[in-house]
C-alpha cells in the first residue's frame, strides 16, 4: 500500500488517511458481488441536489462477462490501460444533466456524481478494495461500446479489485505505489472569510496526526539513541549532568539517552501522542522523566535549564514572529551560560519533503545575535532508519548569555 501522509496538518479517521488510488491490483481474485453491492450501495445514499442522484453506473466484471470488460478497459489511455488491465472490475460513471421531475439543466450533476463516486470508493476501502479513478478514457469510444446515450455525460472509469502485488506492475508505475504523499497546505486552499486570506489551521493538530498515523519506528525524524552530533557536543563540553529540556521530544529517544546519562530530564511536545509515546519508552526503559505537551512558542515552563536539546523544531518556523517567539522562550528557559544544542535542515538541501525553513551558519548567528553566543556550527546530516538519503542538516552549540 501507499506510504506515508506526510504534509497532514490534522487528524482524520483511519478510512480517509488511507484512501489512496492503487495501481497494483490481484488479477486472479474476484470482487464477490456482496462486496460490489456494498459499494454501490454507499453511492446511492450519497447526498445530492434535491435527492436526484443524478449519477449511473455501469459495471463491467470481467468475471462475470469480460466482454464489457474488454471494451471498456480499450477506451482507457495506452498508460492507463498498462496496469488497469489488472483490476478485475472497471466502473463507469454518468451524470445525466437534466432534472427528472422538470426537465431543467441540473448544473449540480457532476458535482453530485463525484459525492457519490467517492463514497463508492471509501467503502471499497473499508472492505479491503483497492480503487483507482480515471479521466484518462476516450469517452465518445466509450459511449458507443457500451450504449451509453448521447444526453449523458461520462465522468470516470474506477478500477477495483483487491491489492496486488507491487512488483507485478511495470517498472515506471512501481516508484508510485511506494511514494510520500502529499497534498497543497491548507492555507493554500482555504480562505478565512475573504478570497486570499489564508486559514490556517493550528499547527498541534498536524503533529498529533503524524503521531496518531505512523508508529514512531516509520516517523522520518525517528532517531535510536542519542544523536551522535550531541554526544559529540556533550562530551566536547564535559556537561554531564543537570536539568535539561527536551523541546518536541517526539518518539522520546532523545528524552531517554540524556536520562540515562545522568540528566534530570523534562520533555515537552506539541502533541500529546508524541507525549505519550515518549512517557511510555521511558517506562519500557525504566528511566525517570518528566513530561509536558507544550507549545515552545507559547511556554508554560518557568523552570531554568542547563542544556536544552532542539534536534528539528526551530526549521519548522517560518514566519519572523514565530522565529522570534522561540527565542524569547530560549532566552527565559536557559540558564547564562546554559547551552543550545540545535539541529536543523541545511539551506543546501534542496529536497521539497521536509521543513519550511533551512539554514546556513551565517543565518544562524544573525538570528541569535540578541543574548546568545554561537560556539560552533558544523554541517552533517539528519541520520535515520526511516529515512533512505539522509538530508543535509546544520548543527549548532549555542551558549546563552548572561542577561
Amino acid at each position: 500500500m501507499a506510504q506515508q501522509r506526510m504534509n497532514v496538518q490534522a487528524p482524520v479517521k483511519r478510512l480517509f488517511a488511507k484512501r489512496w488510488s492503487a495501481r497494483a491490483f490481484n488479477p486472479d481474485k474476484p470482487v464477490e458481488k456482496e462486496q460490489l453491492a456494498s459499494c454501490l450501495e454507499a453511492a446511492r445514499w450519497a447526498p445530492s441536489c434535491f435527492g436526484e442522484q443524478p449519477w449511473h453506473y455501469i459495471i463491467a466484471d470481467r468475471f462475470a462477462d469480460a466482454e464489457p470488460w474488454h471494451k471498456a478497459l480499450a477506451t482507457l489511455a495506452p498508460k492507463n490501460q498498462l496496469w488497469a488491465r489488472h483490476a478485475p472490475v472497471l466502473i463507469v460513471a454518468v451524470a445525466e444533466h437534466a432534472f427528472s421531475h422538470n426537465g431543467n439543466p441540473n448544473r449540480w450533476a457532476e458535482y453530485d456524481t463525484g459525492q457519490a463516486t467517492i463514497c463508492l470508493c471509501l467503502q471499497a476501502m473499508q472492505l479491503g478494495l483497492a480503487t483507482h479513478q480515471m479521466g484518462g478514457f476516450d469517452a465518445d469510444t466509450l459511449k458507443q461500446q457500451l450504449a451509453i446515450p448521447e444526453t449523458m455525460h461520462v465522468m470516470s472509469v474506477t478500477a477495483l479489485g483487491y491489492p496486488g502485488d507491487v512488483a507485478a506492475l511495470d517498472d515506471d508505475f512501481q516508484p508510485m505505489e511506494s511514494a510520500s504523499r502529499t497534498r497543497k497546505p491548507l492555507q493554500e486552499i482555504v480562505h478565512a472569510g475573504l478570497w486570499g486570506d489564508a486559514w490556517k489551521p493550528p499547527a498541534a493538530a498536524g503533529w498529533e496526526a503524524r503521531y496518531q498515523e505512523t508508529s514512531v519506528e516509520r516517523l522520518p525524524w525517528f532517531h535510536h539513541g542519542l544523536d551522535a552530533d550531541f554526544e559529540r557536543a556533550l562530551a566536547q563540553s564535559e556537561l554531564t549532568e543537570g536539568a535539561a529540556l527536551d523541546i518536541g521530544c517526539g518518539p522520546g529517544t532523545q528524552t531517554i539517552a540524556l536520562a540515562k546519562r545522568g540528566f534530570t530530564v523534562t520533555a515537552t511536545d506539541i502533541s500529546h501522542s508524541a507525549v505519550e509515546s515518549t512517557l511510555q519508552l521511558a517506562e519500557a526503559e525504566n528511566v525517570s522523566i518528566t513530561c509536558h505537551v507544550d507549545d515552545v512558542l507559547n511556554s508554560r515552563l518557568s523552570n531554568p535549564f542547563d542544556l536544552i536539546l532542539d534536534r528539528g523544531i526551530f526549521h519548522c518556523f517560518d514566519e519572523n514572529a514565530d522565529q522570534q517567539a522561540y527565542l524569547a522562550t530560549l532566552r527565559c528557559l536557559l540558564k547564562p551560560q546554559g547551552l543550545l544544542l540545535l539541529k536543523c535542515f541545511h539551506k543546501d538541501e534542496k529536497s521539497e519533503m521536509g521543513p519550511p525553513c533551512r539554514y546556513h551558519e551565517t543565518d544562524i548567528r544573525r538570528l541569535f545575535a540578541d543574548g546568545f553566543e554561537l560556539i560552533e556550527a558544523q554541517n552533517t546530516y539528519f541520520t535515520s532508519a526511516a529515512m533512505e538519503k539522509p538530508p543535509k542538516a546544520l548543527f549548532c552549540i549555542i551558549r546563552r548569555l548572561a542577561s
